[in-house]
């Protein structure tokens, strides 16, 4: 009789364990699909932000020095489709706007300095970036405007979105990279990257 009732005892217990096993994992499984907190992303950033060497058509150039978080002078290597010299001129990234350097009362906006220090780090002076336009070369203040890729095929302009050191700026025809630009900068915004936590006006 011990034995039967120390047997159905076990046999008790181990159904009670596998209960319990069951309940956390279904309630871990819920969590992560209903539960999670707005802005944790189930997704690694979009293709076009990864690394993938510089694209079929891109022009060389060299960095002279880097003016604000979304403006550099280069130097072309030699006349291509994008830049058709070889003197110094200024670049204007697509698709975002880092805070000016000199702002509306002449003092520099919240982040603009570590704007500016973000892309001195992905094209310092004397690097070489690659160049695709979209459908318009210059802005008005005879500027290209482009799209960057570093050597090692890092998109310039979406990594700037996705640490958070620009906002999005979409201006039409150029929308040829919006998409994957919108996501960075929401991304980084929804996890207070960047000016997205550290500046008051955001």
């Amino acid at each position: 009789m011990r034995r039967g009732r120390n047997g159905r005892r076990r046999e008790l217990r181990a159904t009670l364990f596998w209960l319990v096993v069951l309940v956390l994992a279904a309630g871990g499984w819920l969590w992560y699909a209903h539960g999670r907190p707005a802005g944790t992303p189930v997704v690694a950033s979009s293709p076009s932000i990864r690394p993938t060497g510089p694209p079929a058509g891109a022009q060389p150039v060299r960095v002279d020095f880097v003016l604000d978080g979304d403006s550099l002078q280069v130097t072309a290597e030699q006349p291509g489709a994008v830049i058709d010299v070889t003197a110094p001129v200024q670049l204007r990234l697509l698709g975002i706007d880092a805070p000016e350097s000199h702002g509306a009362d002449g003092s520099p906006q919240c982040w603009s300095e570590t704007a500016r220090d973000e892309l001195k780090g992905l094209a310092p002076s004397g690097a070489r970036l690659w160049l695709l336009p979209d459908r318009q070369q210059l802005d008005p203040y005879g500027r290209h405007l482009v799209y960057a890729w570093t050597d090692g095929g890092r998109f310039v302009n979406g990594e700037l979105a996705a640490r958070g050191a620009v906002r999005e700026l979409a201006i039409r025809p150029n929308l040829a990279h919006q998409a994957d630009l919108h996501d960075a900068v929401e991304q980084a915004r929804a996890q207070r990257r960047g000016l997205w936590g550290s500046c008051v006006d955001r």
